[in-house]
């Protein structure tokens, strides 16, 4: 009898799981066509909502700790928008504890002065301050 019945069970297990694989929310007053419910739309909508693999953790690759990174105001700025705010985990890419870490780093590389706190840091480079004796301007 459990032979038969394990067939049965695995295959209504499988369906079950597949048609919970391919359920769409409804938002309240929208409305369909039923030609929207077929097989081929709801694996389009899986497709376009499933989140593709992260990328790895850069500062968990290489082994570097992002606090004791605090002097590197170019790494730092990489994480800090263009008005000054540390980006959000989402955009950084980076994992919750390299997270916490670079953010504490760039508060900490604010409080020493070492970056600005309204603007991200950029470089620029004027040659002519660069070289050494002739200032011709």
């Amino acid at each position: 009898m459990d032979q038969i019945m394990a067939p049965m069970a695995k295959q209504a297990h499988s369906k079950a799981l597949e048609s919970a694989q391919y359920t769409r929310k409804f938002a309240p007053l929208e409305s369909y066509h039923p030609e929207e419910l077929n097989e081929a739309n709801a694996r389009r909508q899986i497709d376009v909502f499933s989140r593709g693999q992260m990328p790895a953790d850069p500062f968990k690759v290489l082994g570097i700790d992002p606090l004791k990174e605090y002097k590197n105001s170019m790494l730092l700025s990489q994480y800090i928008t263009e008005m000054g705010k540390i980006k959000p985990r989402y955009k950084s890419g980076l994992s919750a504890k390299s997270q916490r870490r670079v953010a504490k780093a760039i508060r900490r590389a604010r409080s020493f002065g070492l970056i600005p706190v309204t603007t991200r840091f950029e470089i620029q480079a004027n040659h002519r301050s660069l070289t050494r004796g002739s200032s011709s301007m």
